[in-house]
């Protein structure tokens, strides 16, 4: 395994030096992952708890493994469940749950937790947090725990027995509760207090449910399908249905004295935290026969382990179900528990779900560490958080970030100093009294912000209350292209969109570019340009705003603020009403209360005694709500005393004759008027029209009535970019790009072309006459897939074919190396040519290399393309070699970029056509090398005579 450079504590440094350090070598796992290559990344972000990163290159694709190790045996770490601050019974992000929590101060890390019902919202195992059970286990033998006793002893099991009753004082009726601050209320017994949240389930829940209300012991109501009361907060709520309704009404009464039992094993008194989970998949440092909970396939996972000595815990995630992170098994995943130094381990929630933040060193919010499947946060019931309530003291050491480390001469730079304690909390900088120099170049600072004076590569020094910290930055110069994204804006009046500038170089360095260095010219009041940010007027405008570096420009099309369209008034009746089902009543009329104007729309409904999904529409008159053309959004006012948290609809129907549900609100729960907004599906074609605007409740047994008024339809248009961007006339001219003689003995030359193959025509006989005369004039010939046999049995030895790697050529100082990545990745193709490639780098010594492939570098793997680049640019910088990379494919022409100082050369195929232009089609690539400094030319084959 290869070790690659960070700029965090590392366990090698440079990618490349790896490379050299060791031979290369793959290991064998019982997981039957073949190890390539490895970085790790490792954090101090508290006192106690270190962040490490491994992200590992294996024949399967990358493991992208986080771990948290917390250190309990720190008296100021410690473990907390996370909830939603409103009760158990909702779901957040793990980012949200958090920073909302009321410790969120204290919490430097986080990563997902229990199971849970998707249909019920409730986990699968039970929530201790100091000895209180916030809710139970459903005791399934499937589902272990995560617990820490109140000695701070962590430990795995699987909670044998809930014991739940409560006994009526009076007449010794006992009755026994299935589960505590869970949903499962179906023939059952629920027990709510207010850790499940404000409400109890009410009839909104069971049509028929009894709650008995109990505070201090004494029941004080007994509720027989009414609606949800407030649950009291020094008391809780018992709810039944089927048989055990009956039994409660018959046995217990208002004033009775009850007592309630709780018990578990093992007890939930004696624990300070306990978490539900999956599987046990490591005990005493073995991986059983069989999971209890079998998950298979590979999947992202989350997963916790304990030390032997039970003095660490290890919070584990890993990353799956995209074209980079393979996922684990259960089994892989208690493999690198075991790795990662664990004797016990529990597998957690995965798939959507594997979640991890932290709070990085110096930093005072948290971020998502992993990358979760599907790109987005999953809303979740809870989480495992890890709290530093450290004391803060005096200043341990600073850190200098910066957002890019390149730097044009013709820009500046702004760095910033974090700065932590003894105990890694973070320490808040006074920029004022910072020093700030700089070695290996010249430049000046202005505050923290550097003008560099010359080119080359320098380190940044800052010196601040006796501490100092460096980084190394490189000063590129000569952009020849400027870009900012996002090239297309539109804005709302007064709104801030944030802009990012970069530049690139001849060759190929690219470099962030500070917004205040570049030229702006912002026509009439369409906005300004501030903190990073294009701020909108508040005009509605659509223009071109140019950016300009130097010579060469930029432009960005802007459209500020909505063009508005009333649709309806509702100052008079436009629609009907219409129920469903017909069961459902309710009205449309319109009413004086107004926001606009001089009258609203009011809808009216009745969901009583309706089972099932119901609505009220308002159908609108002559088919609709016409819109000749297609808004971005349509809104409303909509007052919403008595909307009752049901969703507020629209139904369109575009021009194709299809037809879309839009949202305005998926709850209608508030008091007094609001203005609401629906978006118009993408694909939906004008001319529209909104056909029915509508509330509808889709949970089963939630019955009631209402109404909601309306107001002020309105249709919002974006202003067209009708402007057209300039054309930039800059034409980049590779400097490489000429002819050149050879100077010395190590001199040569070498053809370079793409697929040669398929040659039967009269024409096809002469260019193999005519090329293979051309070719073995050459020291060489570089052909990057196939080449017809024909022309092949005319050339002399001299020539490469790629497409059957991999190999090494070594000729005049100059290296060829040839590998195949045929299935769209080297890795996917042959992984050994990784392992090949790695221990061919530690060896070579050229001044020029040349890397043959017969496919364009799009990897299905982007980060096995990374690894691709990166590999190179660590040997150019670490070896000043120059280095091209040949690729072959079904190109038409040559086409050659520049990245960072490596050449891409896609070099053209033989045409696959039976009408070839000879002077325009058949052309061939001739490169001079001389001393290591390559040139190349584009040769016509056959010229046309003046």
């Amino acid at each position: 395994m290869l070790n690659k450079k960070s700029n965090k504590k590392k366990i090698l440094t440079g990618l490349l030096t790896a490379a050299l350090a060791f031979n290369i070598f793959i290991t064998f796992s019982a997981a039957e992952f073949i190890d390539i290559y490895e970085e790790r990344t490792s954090e101090n972000i508290s006192k106690g708890v270190v962040h490490e990163n491994i992200m590992r290159f294996t024949n399967e694709g990358w493991l992208n493994i986080n771990v948290m190790r917390i250190d309990l045996e720190d008296k100021y770490t410690s473990l907390e469940v996370l909830t939603h601050e409103d009760g158990i019974s909702n779901r957040d992000s793990l980012t949200n749950l958090a920073s909302k929590n009321e410790l969120a101060n204290e919490i430097i890390g986080a990563i997902n937790g229990d199971f849970y019902d998707t249909n019920a919202f409730a986990t699968v195992g039970p929530i201790v947090k100091d000895g209180n059970l916030l809710t139970s286990s459903k005791n399934h033998p499937d589902f272990a725990t995560f617990n820490i006793d109140s000695d701070n002893n962590p430990f795995i099991d699987y909670w044998s027995k809930n014991t739940l009753n409560i006994s009526n004082t009076r007449n010794n009726a006992i009755i026994n509760i299935g589960h505590k601050n869970k949903s499962y209320i179906d023939n059952s017994v629920i027990l709510l207090d207010k850790n499940w949240g404000n409400l109890s389930f009410g009839i909104e829940k069971h049509e028929n449910i009894v709650e008995m209300i109990i505070l201090e012991n004494r029941v004080v109501e007994i509720r027989n399908n009414l609606e949800a009361i407030e649950i009291p907060e020094d008391g809780f709520v018992i709810a039944a249905t089927g048989p055990s309704k009956e039994y409660i009404l018959n046995n217990f009464s208002v004033n009775d004295i009850v007592l309630l039992n709780t018990s578990t094993q093992p007890d939930f008194e004696k624990l300070s935290l306990a978490i539900g989970g999956g599987a046990v998949i490591l005990k005493d440092g073995n991986i059983p026969n069989e999971f209890s909970l079998k998950i298979p396939g590979r999947h992202p996972r989350t997963s916790i382990g304990i030390s032997k000595d039970r003095e660490e815990i290890i919070l584990v995630t890993i990353d799956g179900r995209t074209s980079s992170y393979t996922g684990v098994t259960q089994r892989e995943l208690a493999e690198i528990l075991l790795e990662l130094g664990a004797h016990d381990g529990i597998n957690l929630d995965g798939g959507g779900s594997t979640e991890m933040v932290v709070k990085p060193l110096g930093e005072n919010d948290i971020n998502i560490a992993n990358n979760p499947s599907g790109g987005f946060e999953r809303r979740i019931m809870n989480g495992l958080a890890v709290l530093n309530n450290s004391p803060k003291s005096s200043l341990k050491d600073i850190i200098i970030q910066c957002e890019d480390k390149n730097i044009f001469l013709e820009s500046s730079r702004v760095f910033e100093l974090k700065g932590y304690d003894k105990n890694y909390n973070p320490i808040e900088i006074d920029l004022e009294d910072a020093k700030w120099t700089v070695e290996g170049i010249e430049g000046e600072f202005d505050d923290n912000k550097f003008f560099p004076k010359t080119t080359g590569n320098g380190t940044i020094k800052a010196s601040y209350k006796g501490k100092t910290a460096s980084m190394d930055i490189k000063v590129i110069s000569n952009p020849i292209d400027l870009s900012i994204s996002p090239s297309k804006i539109f804005a709302q009046e007064k709104k801030e969109v944030p802009l990012y500038a970069e530049a690139v170089n001849d060759e190929g360095y690219r470099a962030k570019v500070e917004l205040d260095d570049l030229n702006w010219s912002i026509p009439g009041n369409i906005g300004k340009i501030q903190d990073n940010a294009f701020i909108a007027s508040d005009k509605v405008s659509a223009d071109i705003i140019k950016a300009s570096l130097n010579r060469i420009n930029s432009y960005i099309q802007v459209s500020t603020g909505y063009r508005k369209v009333q649709l309806e008034n509702f100052e008079g009746k436009n629609g009907s009403f219409l129920p469903y089902p017909n069961e459902a009543t309710g009205n449309y009329d319109i009413s004086s209360k107004e926001k606009e104007g001089n009258s609203s729309g009011k809808l009216s409904y009745d969901f009583s005694n309706i089972i099932g999904t119901k609505a009220a529409y308002i159908v609108f008159n002559n088919g609709g709500l016409y819109m000749a053309e297609k808004p971005e959004k349509l809104g409303l006012w909509v007052y919403g005393d008595k909307g009752n948290s049901h969703w507020l609809r629209g139904q369109l129907k575009d021009s194709a004759g299809s037809s879309f549900n839009i949202n305005f609100a998926r709850n209608v729960d508030w008091e007094g008027w609001r203005f609401v907004e629906a978006p118009i599906p993408n694909n939906a074609v004008a001319p529209l029209n909104l056909e029915r605007l509508y509330l509808v409740e889709t949970q089963p047994t939630f019955e009631d009535s209402g109404y909601i008024y309306v107001d002020d339809m309105t249709a919002f248009y974006k202003s067209k970019l009708d402007k057209e961007i300039p054309k930039d006339n800059t034409i980049f001219t590779d400097k490489r790009n000429i002819p050149s003689e050879l100077n010395n003995e190590n001199s040569f030359r070498f053809l370079a072309h793409g697929n040669i193959s398929d040659m039967d025509t009269l024409l096809d006989k002469l260019v193999i006459r005519d090329l293979s005369t051309i070719s073995n004039a050459m020291d060489l010939n570089v052909f990057t897939n196939h080449i017809d046999k024909e022309f092949e049995d005319k050339l002399s030895d001299n020539y490469i074919v790629g497409a059957s790697g991999p190999s090494l050529l070594t000729h005049n100082n100059s290296s060829f190396i040839r590998l195949d990545n045929s299935n769209n990745g080297i890795r996917a193709t042959d992984y050994k040519q990784w392992t090949w490639l790695l221990d061919t780098l530690r060896n070579i010594k050229s001044d020029s290399l040349f890397v043959i492939l017969p496919n364009p570098l799009n990897f299905n793997d982007k980060l096995e393309e990374k690894l691709f680049l990166d590999t190179f640019k660590s040997l150019k910088e670490e070896k000043n070699m120059d280095i091209w990379i040949l690729t072959g494919g079904n190109n038409d022409n040559f086409d050659i970029k520049v990245i960072d100082g490596i050449r891409f050369v896609k070099l053209k195929s033989y045409p696959q056509n039976n009408n070839i232009d000879v002077f325009d089609q058949l052309k061939y690539m001739v490169f001079t090398v001389n001393d290591g400094y390559v040139t190349y030319e584009i040769k016509d084959m056959y010229e046309k005579n003046n």
